[in-house]
């Protein structure tokens, strides 16, 4: 049925997923020419829906309301409701949660709770017994909700929005609110918190989408219509939205790596976002619990961040008072597998018996895993318990492999479970008596907080161990460079590099770190370094890097490496020569025919393919074959990588090293492919082969810090594709290591 301005309403179900993206999808759909005779449809006999929709099924008819639009692909449809026939019976029930279940699990549910999607639509849940559905447990029964969730209850927001919000804000905000009337309360008194606290939503995404519904709300009121939302209060002015401008500003702050801004630079940016708020910035800097002006130094920084730092301080100034000697002969400790150690690496384990607080720092290549594993083999014999630990998956199977012993990231070793749960802390330390922290470059303030509290020095000793030519952490702080510029703590370091052959990844390595060019810029064709060719830099037109690199990866694997052998390292994610491209073109290249894929987003995983996980996952899902349990969980590490196993309908099954992880189409957000990764996120990890790609677009990220991370990541050969110039002028160049912090400034404090 057509309406006015190109309005229709029709009924329509969807048969191929032509586009699929988390905010925008194209379905290609049947429709009943006879009921609806109006409808366009393609040369392929189908109606073209596309917009910011949930996942629809294929093969269930939808009912569409949508505004007729014509461009250069032909006449479709803008979807502004789309929503399915909640089933009414039970047999319609059973129908559709066969579309979920087996029809045993189907059979269980519906004996036990028969009226189970009104009881989910509803939110009437709570004498849920999982015990009566055998085969059903927490994770089955989550994914039940969360399609009838999709299927009938978004499409009822929507409608009730109008539009307001996009599909994927109304999905945070029912996930976190109760019902459509909390949401509007909610959204009506405390806007600004409202949504700046749902994920992904930032200030700026949030002020747009506030200052546009108090004006559609204004004209609703003056045209004599109510309004879907309104507010009590004028918004641009108000203390809510300077507040909300003032956290935003800290964090963008933090995300940058320092832990404090001064009051002046403050003022300026919050002049620039929120001007008509300006009167509130005084009341927020003087009487705000969350943030803290010292008017001496005239910074200003969160509460938490700014007691995380002093708190470190404290720690690590009590941990230097006391110093717990232990009576150990480490001469028979002073080689390894048949050679000597120097004298400086020695020094690790003489240190580590007479102070609580040791710094083993040096570059890669210059014997830190070494000493290290003679101070882990000291222990062993002298019956001392250690722990290992990394920041990330990566980096710990990287200690385990030198030392020969088992290695977790931080967070495992602390027991972490979110949102905020720590079973090693002040109240239970850890049981050990040593803790060893390796690539400390990459630890940010508030874990080293975590850390650092899960340590009573009266028991346990600490090393931590960088390497402080390597970029700094993610996140907020300095915390290596902090501690080593305080100059109390008792140091080791090493400058000798033994890793790579003569003149080859150790000479280039060293070259990168020192800023020196090492290319010669009059040489024409291809270099080769060290007496091993394990450095080579190929000169590559930007435009030929990516199918060089395309062609040398396949290479590579007929000379005997897997994909598991070769890094494709990269500075940024996006762009014709980002990651995400480079992974696209790898995948057809070594992966063209897969037996199954599955399509989440702009991403496509097939079977065999290399992925990267992006986010530590605490209640990673066991596959098992006869039911999935989210009981059944273990912990895997941002930065671990796997091979996809196995591809279902809507699901995935990766291996971690024989661990067998099992994705929802919910989870896959946290999965990338991983033939190629970006330098930052290879930082710990260690590589048979890196392929490192230059190209002079990546001028701006490119320094001397990133493409020592690039070529020291390269255990045998390292091929460097790009122009002279570029790597030059990336030379020149060193990562910002003065970040604002606060923590040199405490840990000089007496």
């Amino acid at each position: 049925m057509k309406l006015l301005d190109n309005i229709v309403n029709f009924k329509c179900t969807p048969e191929r997923l032509v586009y699929n993206s988390d905010e925008y999808k194209i379905y290609g759909c049947s429709v009943n020419s006879f009921e609806y005779p109006d409808i366009q449809v393609s040369k392929y006999g189908t109606a073209t829906i596309k917009g910011n929709v949930q996942e629809l099924n294929l093969g269930v008819e939808y009912t569409v309301k949508a505004k007729e639009i014509s461009d250069k692909y032909g006449v479709g449809y803008e979807v502004i409701n789309i929503k399915r026939e909640k089933p009414t019976t039970l047999a319609a029930t059973r129908n559709f949660l066969y579309e979920i279940l087996t029809p045993n699990q189907t059979d269980t549910l519906l004996e036990a709770y028969p009226d189970i999607v009104d009881r989910i639509m509803n939110n009437r849940l709570d004498d849920i017994d999982l015990n009566k559905t055998k085969g059903i447990k927490d994770y089955t029964f989550n994914v039940i909700k969360q399609k009838v969730i999709e299927n009938f209850k978004l499409a009822d927001l929507v409608e009730e929005f109008r539009g307001l919000f996009s599909l994927s804000i109304i999905k945070k905000l029912y996930d976190k609110y109760p019902s459509v009337e909390k949401i509007k309360e909610v959204i009506r008194t405390e806007p600004y918190e409202c949504l700046c606290r749902l994920s992904g939503i930032g200030f700026k995404t949030a002020d747009g989408m506030l200052l546009t519904l108090e004006k559609e709300s204004k004209q609703c009121k003056e045209n004599g219509k109510n309004p879907i939302l309104f507010f009590g209060f004028d918004l641009k002015p108000s203390y809510q939205r300077a507040k909300a401008c003032v956290d935003y500003i800290l964090n963008e702050n933090e995300a940058n790596g320092n832990t404090y801004v001064k009051v002046g630079d403050l003022k300026k940016q919050f002049e620039i976002l929120v001007p008509e708020a300006i009167a509130n910035l005084p009341l927020i800097l003087k009487g705000d619990n969350d943030v803290i002006f010292d008017r001496e130094s005239l910074s200003v920084c969160r509460k938490e961040t700014y007691e995380t730092e002093k708190y470190i301080a404290e720690k690590i100034k009590e941990g230097l008072s006391i110093n717990t000697k232990w009576d150990c002969d480490c001469s028979k400790f002073r080689s390894l597998d048949g050679f000597d150690l120097t004298l400086d690496q020695c020094k690790t384990s003489e240190y580590m018996c007479i102070y609580n607080i040791v710094m083993l720092v040096g570059y890669g290549g210059a014997g830190k895993s070494s000493s290290t594993q003679a101070f882990v083999n000291l222990l062993k014999h002298y019956n001392k318990s250690f722990l290992l630990l990394a920041p990330t998956g990566r980096a710990a199977k990287v200690l385990a492999g030198f030392t020969g012993e088992n290695a977790m990231t931080i967070h495992r070793g602390l027991g972490y479970m979110p949102p905020n749960d720590w079973n090693f802390n002040s109240e239970h330390p850890l049981p050990y008596d040593v803790v060893i922290v390796d690539e400390f470059s990459m630890v940010d303030i508030f874990l080293f907080k975590h850390l650092l509290g899960a340590i009573d020095f009266n028991r346990t000793k600490l090393l931590i161990i960088g390497d402080d030519a390597q970029i700094p952490s993610v996140g907020a702080g300095n915390v290596l460079y902090d501690l080593l510029c305080y100059k109390k703590i008792p140091t080791i370091t090493l400058d000798k590099v033994f890793r790579y052959g003569k003149g080859g990844l150790s000479t280039v390595a060293t070259d990168a770190r020192t800023q020196t060019e090492y290319l010669d810029k009059n040489k024409k064709g291809m270099q080769v370094f060290g007496e091993d060719q394990s450095y080579i830099f190929m000169p590559l037109q930007q435009d030929e890097i990516v199918d060089y690199t395309v062609k040398l990866y396949k290479t590579l694997l007929t000379k005997g490496y897997n994909v598991e052998d070769i890094a494709v390292l990269s500075c940024y994610n996006v762009g014709d020569y980002g990651v995400i491209e480079l992974n696209k073109r790898l995948q057809e290249a070594v992966n063209p025919n897969p037996d199954a894929k599955i399509v989440f987003g702009d991403s496509e995983f097939r079977l065999n393919d290399i992925v990267m996980n992006y986010a530590n996952d605490y209640k990673a899902v066991l596959y098992n074959e006869e039911f999935l349990d989210d009981k059944n969980t273990t912990f895997i590490a941002n930065g671990e990588s796997g091979m996809v196993d196995k591809i279902g309908h809507n699901s995935m099954v990766s291996n971690y090293d024989g661990t067998l992880i099992y994705y929802d189409k919910g989870k896959l957000k946290n999965i990338r492919l991983a033939y190629a990764i970006t330098t930052h996120k290879s930082q710990g990890g260690q590589f048979k082969v890196v392929i490192l790609i230059t190209p002079r677009s990546h001028t701006f990220m490119l320094n001397s810090n990133l493409l020592y991370v690039g070529i020291s990541r390269a255990k045998e050969k390292c091929y460097h594709l790009g122009e002279i110039k570029t790597v030059n002028n990336a030379l020149k160049k060193k990562e910002n290591f003065d970040r604002k912090t606060l923590l040199l400034g405490f840990l000089q404090a007496s």
